[in-house]
Protein backbone atom coordinates (compact mmCIF):
# COMPACT_ATOMS: atom_id res chain seq x y z
CA UNK A 1 0.00 0.00 0.00
CA UNK A 2 1.37 3.07 -1.12
CA UNK A 3 1.30 6.08 1.60
CA UNK A 4 3.21 9.08 2.14
CA UNK A 5 6.03 9.94 4.25
CA UNK A 6 3.61 11.65 7.13
CA UNK A 7 1.44 8.85 7.19
CA UNK A 8 3.99 6.44 7.92
CA UNK A 9 5.13 8.88 10.66
CA UNK A 10 1.19 8.72 11.92
CA UNK A 11 0.58 5.41 11.73
CA UNK A 12 4.10 4.74 13.57
CA UNK A 13 3.49 7.06 16.45
CA UNK A 14 -0.49 5.59 16.95
CA UNK A 15 1.10 2.26 16.80
CA UNK A 16 3.44 3.26 19.57
CA UNK A 17 0.73 5.12 21.50
CA UNK A 18 -1.48 2.07 21.58
CA UNK A 19 0.77 -0.59 22.32
CA UNK A 20 -0.51 -2.57 25.13
CA UNK A 21 -3.27 -0.09 25.55
CA UNK A 22 -6.85 -1.78 26.22
CA UNK A 23 -10.60 -0.62 25.48
CA UNK A 24 -12.10 -1.27 28.68
CA UNK A 25 -15.76 -2.38 28.27
CA UNK A 26 -17.47 -5.37 29.80
CA UNK A 27 -14.51 -6.98 28.09
CA UNK A 28 -10.15 -5.37 26.94
CA UNK A 29 -9.81 -5.09 23.58
CA UNK A 30 -6.66 -3.78 21.58
CA UNK A 31 -6.54 -1.50 18.88
CA UNK A 32 -5.28 -1.61 15.58
CA UNK A 33 -4.24 0.84 13.23
CA UNK A 34 -6.71 1.09 10.12
CA UNK A 35 -5.98 3.09 6.95
CA UNK A 36 -8.61 3.26 4.10
CA UNK A 37 -7.20 4.79 0.56
CA UNK A 38 -8.99 7.19 -1.18
CA UNK A 39 -12.00 7.40 0.49
CA UNK A 40 -13.41 10.20 1.87
CA UNK A 41 -14.67 10.95 5.75
CA UNK A 42 -17.52 11.94 3.97
CA UNK A 43 -18.94 8.77 3.93
CA UNK A 44 -22.45 7.33 3.88
CA UNK A 45 -23.58 4.99 7.04
CA UNK A 46 -24.18 2.72 4.38
CA UNK A 47 -21.06 3.05 2.36
CA UNK A 48 -19.24 2.74 5.64
CA UNK A 49 -21.14 -0.27 7.04
CA UNK A 50 -19.79 -1.80 3.06
CA UNK A 51 -16.05 -0.75 3.66
CA UNK A 52 -16.16 -2.44 7.42
CA UNK A 53 -17.63 -5.45 5.80
CA UNK A 54 -20.56 -5.27 8.20
CA UNK A 55 -24.54 -6.16 7.07
CA UNK A 56 -26.24 -2.84 5.85
CA UNK A 57 -28.93 -3.95 8.49
CA UNK A 58 -26.39 -3.21 11.40
CA UNK A 59 -26.88 -0.37 13.44
CA UNK A 60 -24.44 2.66 13.10
CA UNK A 61 -24.00 5.65 15.50
CA UNK A 62 -21.27 8.49 14.82
CA UNK A 63 -19.97 9.81 18.14
CA UNK A 64 -18.10 12.68 18.80
CA UNK A 65 -14.30 12.24 19.69
CA UNK A 66 -14.26 14.18 22.88
CA UNK A 67 -17.35 12.72 24.55
CA UNK A 68 -16.28 9.52 23.44
CA UNK A 69 -12.78 9.16 25.04
CA UNK A 70 -14.24 11.54 27.92
CA UNK A 71 -14.31 8.45 30.40
CA UNK A 72 -10.92 7.41 29.24
CA UNK A 73 -9.04 10.46 29.77
CA UNK A 74 -10.79 11.84 32.57
CA UNK A 75 -8.60 11.39 35.62
CA UNK A 76 -10.68 10.43 39.04
CA UNK A 77 -10.26 10.66 42.85
CA UNK A 78 -9.65 7.46 43.25
CA UNK A 79 -7.36 6.62 40.39
CA UNK A 80 -3.92 5.18 41.68
CA UNK A 81 -0.79 5.66 39.89
CA UNK A 82 -1.46 3.09 37.01
CA UNK A 83 -5.09 4.62 36.13
CA UNK A 84 -3.86 8.00 36.14
CA UNK A 85 -0.73 6.71 33.21
CA UNK A 86 -3.30 5.14 31.12
CA UNK A 87 -5.16 8.53 31.63
CA UNK A 88 -2.18 10.37 30.41
CA UNK A 89 -1.63 7.46 27.83
CA UNK A 90 -5.33 8.55 26.25
CA UNK A 91 -4.91 12.04 26.44
CA UNK A 92 -1.88 11.74 24.21
CA UNK A 93 -3.39 9.84 21.82
CA UNK A 94 -6.52 12.16 21.44
CA UNK A 95 -3.92 15.50 21.17
CA UNK A 96 -2.31 13.28 18.54
CA UNK A 97 -5.33 12.19 16.82
CA UNK A 98 -6.96 15.84 16.91
CA UNK A 99 -3.46 16.93 15.48
CA UNK A 100 -2.77 14.52 13.02
CA UNK A 101 -6.64 13.91 11.56
CA UNK A 102 -9.14 16.14 10.28
CA UNK A 103 -12.86 15.59 10.27
CA UNK A 104 -12.30 12.84 13.30
CA UNK A 105 -15.44 10.89 14.05
CA UNK A 106 -16.14 7.95 15.86
CA UNK A 107 -17.89 5.09 14.36
CA UNK A 108 -19.74 2.50 16.78
CA UNK A 109 -21.07 -0.33 14.41
CA UNK A 110 -23.64 -3.08 16.00
CA UNK A 111 -25.35 -3.72 19.26
CA UNK A 112 -24.21 -5.38 22.11
CA UNK A 113 -20.92 -6.67 20.63
CA UNK A 114 -20.00 -3.18 19.11
CA UNK A 115 -16.91 -2.90 16.60
CA UNK A 116 -15.56 1.14 17.17
CA UNK A 117 -13.66 2.94 14.20
CA UNK A 118 -11.95 6.06 15.62
CA UNK A 119 -11.33 7.48 12.22
CA UNK A 120 -10.04 11.31 10.51
CA UNK A 121 -8.28 12.21 7.42
CA UNK A 122 -4.90 12.74 5.91
CA UNK A 123 -3.88 15.91 4.44
CA UNK A 124 -3.73 13.71 1.58
CA UNK A 125 -7.56 12.56 1.60
CA UNK A 126 -6.30 8.82 3.33
CA UNK A 127 -8.65 7.45 6.06
CA UNK A 128 -6.61 6.37 9.21
CA UNK A 129 -7.43 5.56 12.32
CA UNK A 130 -8.01 2.78 14.98
CA UNK A 131 -10.20 0.22 15.61
CA UNK A 132 -11.24 -1.81 18.56
CA UNK A 133 -14.33 -3.20 20.01
CA UNK A 134 -16.51 -2.80 23.04
CA UNK A 135 -18.81 -5.28 24.30
CA UNK A 136 -22.19 -3.66 26.14
CA UNK A 137 -24.87 -6.07 27.19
Amino acid sequence: MLMDDKTSKLIAVLQTLTQDLLWISETDAPFEIIQWQNQSNQLTNEQFLKLTGHSLETPIEILDLDDFFSAATEEQDWFGDEEKAIAKRYQELVVVLKQRLNQLKVYQVGEVNIDIYIVGETKLGEMVGLATKALET
